[in-house]
């Protein structure tokens, strides 16, 4: 094992949760204690089908006034997040102030809320916070209710969002972003078409893996992380395949939201990474193109991190009597490849139009990812970019890298 995993001191971070079935009646409650004027922020799917009335409702049994902001589009680019900034800084002043924001959606939703709360109190151009620790103080009061089970934006400390000019994905990753109050309600998610359900549940399930091989791995996330890659392993199909079973819904739900404290806690690795290297340009879903490159960045792990792929092998319900570790952690690949085809999902770049010659290009754009990259428990040069590339191209997770 690395010497690195579990020696380092962690300071653990996390919102207040109320998980569970009806969860959403709590809101009329959770807004008094923030104040009378929420803004809330939705896509356009929510406002279009009326999902947001539910929202809606709740505060005005509350008697907390409200105005909405929809223009959040799926992959949100920096660009729209600066829009939203300004919008913000328009009616943060004055008679008809807003005190808390209410982020009500998929991982889009939730993290354009999370800018709306930072916009707030922080006057800088939203793309110098990017990184690390950038955001100096933390915004009005935030409530995050997820309609998807994948992203788990409602408990991370994390902003993804599209660099246009770049065509690169990055985050603003701060504890000053992360919501006040988070509520998880499995209902919310049984809307979800099957293809939506596949890609945040791929997401969730890239988020435990990931935050179980990343070295800031903890005692704290890796019960987490386990627990959420053994949730989506049994329920994941069955929620694709009966979006009404409810109980597959749960838990689904629980496992993105322990997923996201996971790698909230741990961060993830190369997956991301390199998923963000690619999904910009070729208009890539987010959770799909974390489904892409999660097994081969398994398969490139193994040889640093056996033990710990094998440890993702039997959480995924894999029977571990006879095997060695190595035969575990391939498993656990093949698994993860298995679940893909089973949810019609995408497993190579080629089938997600990315052209062969631009293998090298995009490897080089992962490098910069150098948050995402320090945690992954193998080296990754530039040589080993390209070849973990390459097989993501043509799909032979036997290939040696």
């Amino acid at each position: 094992m690395n010497s690195r995993y579990h020696l380092e001191s962690h300071t653990i971070e996390m919102p207040k949760v109320i998980i569970g079935m009806h969860a959403i009646e709590k809101l009329r409650n959770v807004v008094t204690c923030f104040g009378r004027r929420a803004l809330i922020v939705t896509g356009r799917s929510a406002m279009e089908s009326g999902r947001v009335k539910i929202i809606e409702d709740k505060l005005k049994e509350a008697d907390v006034d409200y105005v909405i902001y929809s223009n959040v589009n799926p992959e949100p680019t920096v660009s729209q997040a600066e829009e939203l900034a300004k919008y913000i800084n328009k009616i943060v002043e004055g008679p008809n102030k807003i005190d808390l924001v209410i982020g009500f959606g998929g991982g889009s939703s939730l993290d354009m809320a999370k800018v709306a709360s930072l916009a707030s109190a922080n006057p800088k151009p939203i793309r110098q916070y990017i990184g690390v620790e950038k955001v100096s103080r933390k915004g009005i009061p935030l409530i995050l209710v997820p309609t998807t089970a994948g992203s788990g934006s409602e408990v991370s400390k994390s902003i993804v969002l599209a660099i246009e000019k770049e065509e690169i994905k990055d985050a603003i990753v701060s504890e000053n972003v992360m919501a006040d109050v988070a509520m998880v309600d499995p209902y919310l998610t049984t809307t979800m078409n099957p293809k939506l359900t596949a890609i945040t549940g791929i997401d969730a399930l890239s988020h435990a893996i990931e935050a179980y091989m990343s070295l800031s791995a903890n005692g704290f996330t890796d019960p987490l992380a386990l627990k959420a890659i053994s949730l989506v392993s049994t329920n994941l199909r069955k929620a694709y395949s009966n979006g009404s079973d409810i109980e597959a819904r749960k838990a689904m739900s629980e496992a993105a939201m322990l997923a996201g404290l996971a790698f909230s806690n741990a961060g993830n690795c190369a997956g991301h990474a390199a998923a963000y290297a690619f999904a910009v340009k070729y208009k890539v879903p987010h959770g799909m193109a974390c489904g892409i490159s999660l097994p081969y960045v398994m398969k490139f792990n193994m040889l640093a991190i056996p033990e710990r792929l094998a440890d993702v092998a039997v959480a995924m319900g894999i029977r571990s009597e006879g095997l060695s570790m190595r035969e575990l952690a391939q498993l656990a690949v093949a698994e993860v490849i298995d679940l893909l085809m089973d949810l019609d999902l995408p497993t190579t770049l080629e089938e997600v139009g990315v052209p062969e010659e631009d293998v090298v290009k995009l490897s080089e754009k992962m490098l910069k990812i150098t948050r995402l990259i320090e945690l992954n428990p193998r080296r990754i040069g530039p040589e080993e970019a390209r070849k973990i590339f390459k097989i993501m191209w043509h799909g032979d997770v036997e290939t040696k890298i």
